[in-house]
Order: structure tokens, then sequence, then C-alpha cells
């Protein structure tokens, strides 16, 4: 309980393809597919471990994706590889493709919170920030962009029913 949860946003990362998807690509097993031309996110990046657990979750050996480990380092360069016929298929979130009007397959849905301690809850600037994520216009600026939804944003949640996997670990120090 001495932490917890600010609701805040989700958003959707995929596959980006160019328009009307010409490799029909609609599922990871398709980034196999003889002659695809894949890139990448940068290793270490959120969205390189999103893919990974993905793949491996797929069953996919990273080895038979061709370009797998062509890497790019942001979101909109994925999507301008595409767009710029140097790759058929990406790994990114739906605002990327959309900024340069390509094809976009969900595949994920990530939710994001805010963390902080439970007494920071009182403090007034964390109340201001609870109540504006609680606003109507909030909600419709958030609702404006592309590739990002809305549950709950401002509801306090627990981080240990949120995320059941989550432990705080007291290590022992070895003498």
């Amino acid at each position: 309980g001495k932490h917890k949860l600010i609701d805040f946003a989700r958003r959707r990362q995929g596959l980006i393809v160019p328009p009307g998807n010409p490799r029909c690509v609609l599922t990871l097993q398709d980034l196999t597919q003889e002659g695809l031309r894949f890139v990448n996110r940068q290793r270490g990046s959120g969205t390189r471990i999103e893919l990974d657990q993905l793949l491996d979750a797929a069953g996919i050996d990273s080895k038979r994706i061709r370009g797998y480990e062509t890497e790019e380092a942001t979101h909109l360069s994925v999507a301008a590889a595409v767009a710029a016929g140097a790759a058929d298929a990406g790994f990114g979130i739906e605002a990327a493709a959309l900024h340069y009007q390509l094809g976009f397959v969900p595949l994920a849905s990530e939710h994001y919170y805010l963390v902080c301690l439970k007494e920071t809850l009182d403090h007034p600037a964390v109340k201001i920030l609870v109540a504006h994520l609680t606003t109507e216009a909030w909600r419709a600026r958030l609702k404006g962009l592309p590739g990002y939804d809305i549950d709950t944003p401002g509801q306090i949640v627990s981080l240990t029913r949120t995320l059941p996997w989550y432990r705080l670990r007291r290590t022992k120090r070895i003498a």
C-alpha cells in the first residue's frame, strides 16, 4: 500500500504497413513471409521489449524476420521507413502510422499510470492533477489523439492489485 497508481491513458501498438496493406500483414507470423522487409525499434526501447514478448508468446523466432536487426530510434522513423518503401512493415504506435497516412494493424494496448507514494495523494499539486484528469476537457483532448484511449483517468488504484506480479522486495546484505 506504499505506492499508488493514477490511471492515465492507453495507447495502441501494432504493425505499421503501407496503405492498403499490399503484403496482407495481419499477424506477427506474417512478418516471416519470404522477402518481407521489417524495421524495428532500437534494442532496449519499451516498444522493442513489447514486440519481443509478443514474438515469444507466439513462438516466433526473431531470426525468421528479415530486417529484425534494422533499428530506428523513434516511432516516427519506423513509420517513415515504411512510408519511403524501405520496409514493408514495422512495429510502433498507431499515431505514427496515421502521421504518414499508413495502414495499422493493432496488436497490443498499453495501459499507462502515474505512480506516486500514498502520502503524496494529499499534496495540493497531485489533487489538482487528479482533478484535471477526471475532467471532460482531458477526456476530449485524449480522445483527439490518434491511437489513444481512456478508461478511468484520475482514478486511484492499488499497485499490487493492478500489477499483481509486482512486489517490493528487500534484499539481504551480504556481509
